[in-house]
């Protein structure tokens, strides 16, 4: 089925509401495009429209259920919302005819409680008009051929209906339906009737007949052997087919010819009667052409002759059977003398054909002209329908209107009006009845009549023109609306600025404001467009005619102020005030404080209707318009305030030492006037320049102030001020001591706490001289809890004199198992913290780890002076600093060395850690956090000294480890924050097998040079990048990395590289970072460290032959 779209129902559904949804639902009003008053059955609406506008702020949703009995809707209904109001693509279908009433019903979503009816609508559905298919029973049609074959004549029958009746003859032999004869058919040759071509294109019709097959069981002769009478029964194999000729075929040749139907024998033999069986078959599409023939041929049958006539081949006689001409003129006419002596079986017969036939319905097409939309179908102010009926020198007769007018009949065509076509003019939407008619032999055939498809017919577009009145002080607009061929018009006007393209704007024939008449004068007093359609009955709206922009000017508003004489705070009072209101059209002000030629106020911006009173900045600009209130206008003329000549607000400072740089001063510049800058410049003692905004520099960064400098000027700039007066800044540098070489400044020597090159000895290896060194302690003690191993003895320190140094160094000695000495004891502690000597009973049983064998002392004698280590503590004792060390530690497996701070000799056994070891072979990471603040240094890359730095706060509860200039371990607690001050301590032990068997004489730990500084010297630089949120230092190059390190970290780091991709190790502590990134971001890392179980470390056995190489010394003689 076509659908046409003057057949869709446009919903176009306007709710208003100016309070919440929760509102009575019968208090909502719905606007409605109506259906046709007529449309036929089965006609489907497509790309229907529902328009809902909700204006409250509610978020209840409404649903929209067209309902009726006979028109169904697909979506049933629609819901709308805030954020729905238009849903199309809606199908409505008319299902039952007659008078029907549609209910647009509205219901709150998820309440369907209560309901109300917005509208209704009532329709008439028009049937179909009657019409019959020819397989109906109730079909009928125009015996346009027919015969009955009751002629007695012994030759065949012929008339104007057959071309061909081969063996057939009108004969009683079989009988008769209606009266004595039958076409009866017998002979040797092939049994077949043919009949003539007919012209039944644009034709549907039936072949009427009926049918007998033979039904004599015994044949019967005369007494001279003659059986041509006889209806002999038919055997199977030897049926009737019926069919037609397709277009074109040869009738000379059978081959070419379609079957229709073949006409069945009787179930059995004994159901053989002489009763005629009636048939009437459907005649195919195809078989209804310009030359249409029809044909009725038996397969075969099993006659055959006895004799021959003189001269003639048995075979010339059954060939002159098919050939009515005779073999060579011999047979001729004399075809019935050969029915004498042959046996004729297998006889059929049919009786009273004819040909029922009816006119195909005609067509009904569109008349391209420039007003036909030929994509839509629709026509502009009119439309031309073609009807056309199929068969040459036939006519149509057509009525037009809207559904209800009379069906047309045939009559006699007017005096030559047989060209089987015409048109006719609709000026409105609506559908065209017709009949197609015939006159043939004085009988008048016709089609059944038809209704066509609904032909859409569109209003023509309306025409606006416009004035503009510039007498008044609000522009007014007169426009007049026009449209021809209309009756009534509708409009919106729309104002201008937002969206203005939205559906509630759009006028429809039934929302919008209506002018019921073909012209109407319409005043516009704001900035608006028209938008017009022309309507009418039956007719669909035109296309949207729209206006240019109608643009609506009022006067400009007016400043009142007082400019103060000076201002501290550069704001200042101003009041703006709107024109008066003319013709009751409402008046405000729009404006915006700016600067200069930025930023115009436009009617966009929020509007006041009384008088603005602001308070601006005096170098501010202040720009003004004036707004229709309520409705939308252009903006008046600009008119402007500002700038006011007053001075800008002297900046402030403030002034802090450089964490990075001794004797260096970092001045912070702040500007208090608002959005203003600074400008500064540095000046040395005697110098006095005169700083303006055009000669200072751009202050951007905190400045570095060194040494040289006596001051800073500073001044604010901001255009539209006058410059400041200048802020001057006094430098002084004599406390700003950040940097690990400031004490080497006068003024910073201080944060040097203590420097100890060794020149003097804190210990003389046991020699019993006097100690000369104040700065350190050497210890006696027992360490590493439990009594596992013979501690430190003061006698192990010593000062030797290093020749590649040039110079006295401090001697820390270990003796391990090899060990032949006897002294120095090591001691045991006991319960009350008493030291004794160790006896030949201890043999260091507890030395073991778990899972592993005891590594006891052996042989006895020498045990009490093995596995003693020295130890030295500094007199100086601080909470926090920084202690800088030159070292070279005791390589042997199985000992330890070590710098701390704090009191070690407090740790318990269950608290000594597993500390990293100067053996790359065992886990170098400490792994138990109670003692605070112990850092090893990591093992020596060759024999040379290494320069160790610790930084530590134990108020903070932290420490930092470096080695050769670069950070190497970080150590932070959660808790264990110390306020207590301590000393220093360095020392070589043995921890219990931790290290393996100390198979060896004597190690030796050696420190060159230590200092310890003020905590002031790092500037609070703890390089804690593991406290920046993961990826936010964004950076363009590993430049920008390496400053952060240089502003943050008092010393290097292993790798500070700026990278899209965070590495896979977590070296920097960040571990919640993305491994990811579409912005550059820094990433830190201490250097990697090579991990090995303690467990699978491989011990020292007993068992191993070794030769111990003592290393030697370097030294001259003792100090």
């Amino acid at each position: 089925m076509r659908v046409f779209p003057f057949c869709a129902v446009v919903f176009e559904v306007l709710i208003s509401c100016s309070q919440a949804l929760s509102s009575a639902l019968d208090s909502l009003e719905l606007f409605a495009t109506l259906l046709p008053a007529h449309f036929g059955v089965l006609e489907s609406v497509q790309e229907l429209e529902l328009r809902l506008y909700l204006t409250g702020t509610d978020p209840t949703a409404v649903r929209v259920t067209p309902t009726c009995a006979g028109v169904s809707f697909d979506p049933t209904s629609v819901v709308f919302d805030a954020n729905v109001s238009v849903v199309s693509g809606i199908v409505a279908t008319a299902t039952t005819t007659g008078d029907l009433e549609i209910d647009y019903v509205a219901t709150i979503e998820s309440d369907d409680s209560s309901s109300a009816v917005l509208f209704s609508q009532s329709v008439t559905v028009l049937p179909i008009p009657t019409a019959y298919g020819v397989d109906d029973q109730a079909w009928s049609g125009v015996i346009l051929q027919s015969d009955s074959f009751d002629d007695t004549a012994a030759t065949p029958v012929t008339s104007s209906f057959w071309s061909k009746q081969q063996h057939g003859y009108s004969s009683s032999a079989c009988g008769g339906f209606n009266g004595t004869n039958s076409l009866f058919f017998t002979a040797l040759g092939d049994r077949l009737a043919l009949t003539a071509p007919l012209e039944l294109e644009g034709f549907h019709g039936k072949m009427n007949f009926y049918h007998v097959y033979g039904f004599e069981e015994v044949q019967e002769y005369d007494s001279q052997g003659d059986n041509r009478i006889a209806c002999e029964m038919t055997d199977v194999d030897e049926e009737v087919r019926f069919g037609y000729l397709p277009q074109g075929a040869d009738p000379s040749n059978v081959s070419t010819w379609n079957e229709i139907l073949e006409i069945p024998l009787p179930s059995n033999a004994t159901a053989r009667t002489s009763d005629f069986a009636v048939y009437s078959v459907i005649l195919p599409q195809l078989s209804m052409h310009q030359n249409a023939q029809f044909f009725w041929m038996q397969k075969n049958h099993s006659s055959f002759p006895i004799d021959v006539a003189t001269g003639l081949s048995r075979d010339e006689v059954i060939a002159a059977e098919n050939d009515p001409t005779g073999v060579q003129g011999q047979l001729g006419v004399k075809e019935r003398e050969l029915w004498k002596y042959r046996n004729l079986f297998d006889q059929w017969a049919i009786d009273d054909v004819s040909l029922e036939v009816r006119l195909n319905v005609p067509i009904f097409s569109l008349v391209p002209s420039a007003t036909l939309n030929s994509s839509t179908g629709v026509g502009i102010g009119g439309t031309n329908v073609l009807v056309t009926s199929p068969v040459p020198g036939s006519w149509v007769a057509v009525t037009s209107g809207d559904g209800t007018q009379a069906f047309p009949e045939c009559k006699s065509p007017v005096v030559g009006n047989t060209s089987n076509e015409a048109t006719v003019a609709l000026g409105k939407s609506g559908y065209v009845h017709a009949v197609a008619c015939l006159a043939v032999n004085g009988l008048i055939i016709s089609s059944y009549p038809v209704r066509s498809p609904r032909f859409l017919v569109q209003a023509i577009r309306p025409i606006i023109s416009s004035s503009v009145d510039t007498t008044k002080s609000v522009d007014t607009w007169e426009v007049v609306l026009q449209c021809a061929n209309c009756e009534f018009i509708r409009y919106t006007i729309v104002p201008l600025g937002g969206d203005n393209e939205g559906t509630s704007l759009i006028p429809s024939c039934t929302f919008g404001t209506a002018i019921n008449a073909a012209t109407g004068k319409v005043s516009v007093t704001f900035n608006a467009k028209i938008r017009v359609v022309a309507c009418g009955t039956d007719l669909l709206p035109s296309n949207l005619e729209e206006s240019d922009d109608l643009i609506v000017h009022p006067r400009k508003p007016t400043f009142t102020y007082v400019v103060p004489s000076t201002t501290i705070t550069g704001f200042m009072n101003v009041t703006i005030l709107p024109p008066q209101t003319v013709d009751d059209q409402n008046l405000g002000v729009a404006y915006s404080v700016m600067s200069e030629d930025k930023n115009l106020p436009t009617c966009n911006n929020a509007i006041t209707s009384e008088e603005i009173k602001l308070v601006v900045k005096v170098f501010d600009v202040v720009r003004a318009v004036a707004c229709c209130v309520g409705v939308v206008c252009a903006d008046s003329v600009v008119e402007t305030w500002g700038p006011v000549d007053v001075q800008a607000v002297t900046p402030t400072f403030s002034t802090a030492c450089s964490a990075i740089k001794p004797l260096t001063l970092v001045v912070k510049l702040t500007a208090v006037t608002e959005g203003a800058t600074v400008r500064y410049q540095i000046l040395t003692a005697g110098d006095k320049n005169t700083l303006t905004c055009s000669s200072g520099d751009l202050y951007q960064t905190p400045l570095e102030v060194g040494a040289g400098a006596s001051m800073v000027s500073a001044v604010s700039c901001l255009d539209g001020l006058k410059v400041s007066d200048s802020a001057d800044i006094t430098i002084t540098l004599d406390k700003c001591c950040s940097g690990k070489t400031s004490y080497q400044h006068d003024s910073c020597a201080h944060v040097l706490l203590m420097q100890d090159d060794f020149t003097k000895c804190p210990g003389d290896g046991g020699a019993g001289n006097v100690e000369t060194n104040t700065n350190w302690h050497a210890v006696t003690s027992q360490w590493g809890g439990s009594n596992v191993n013979g501690g430190v003895n003061s006698n192990n320190v010593r000062c030797v004199a290093d020749a590649t140094l040039g110079k006295s160094v401090l001697e820390l000695t270990a003796n391990g198992d090899l060990y032949a000495g006897v002294a120095p004891i090591g001691k045991t502690m006991g319960s009350d913290g008493t030291l004794t000597d160790r006896t030949t009973s201890d043999r260091f049983m507890e030395w073991a780890l778990d899972g592993i064998s005891p590594l006891p002392c052996n042989p006895l004698e020498w045990c009490p002076a093995r596995r003693v280590g020295a130890a030295v503590e500094s007199v100086l004792e601080q909470n926090a600093g920084v202690m800088v060390m030159r070292i070279k530690p005791c390589a042997a497996f199985g000992t330890l060395t070590q710098v701390w701070w704090g009191s070690y000799e407090s740790a318990t056994n269950s608290a000594i850690p597993f500390l990293p070891l100067w053996k790359s072979a065992l886990y170098q990471a400490k792994t138990t956090p109670e003692i605070a603040f112990t850092l090893t240094p990591p093992e020596p890359a060759d024999s040379a000294y290494t320069e160790i730095v610790m930084q530590w706060d134990a108020s903070a509860a932290r420490a930092n480890l470096y080695k050769d200039g670069q950070l190497v371990w970080k150590q932070m607690t959660a808790s264990g924050q110390i306020e207590s001050t301590n000393s220093l301590s360095i020392g070589v032990w043995f921890p219990n097998a931790a290290a393996g068997e100390p198979f060896f004489p004597s190690c030796h730990t050696y420190v060159d040079e230590v200092q310890v500084f003020d905590l002031q010297i790092t500037g609070g630089r703890w390089c804690d990048f593991e406290d920046v949120v993961a990826d936010t230092i964004t950076c363009l190059s590993d430049a920008d990395c390496e400053e952060w390190v240089q502003l943050n970290c008092f010393m290097d780091i292993y790798e500070a590289v700026c990278t899209y991709n965070r590495a896979t190790d977590v070296d920097d502590g960040n571990i919640s970072s993305s491994s990811n990134s579409t912005v550059k971001f820094c990433q830190f890392r201490l250097q990697p460290t090579a991990q090995t179980s303690v467990s699978n470390t491989a011990m020292t056995t007993r068992e191993l032959e070794m030769e111990w190489i003592e290393e030697e010394e370097p030294k001259q003689e003792a100090q």
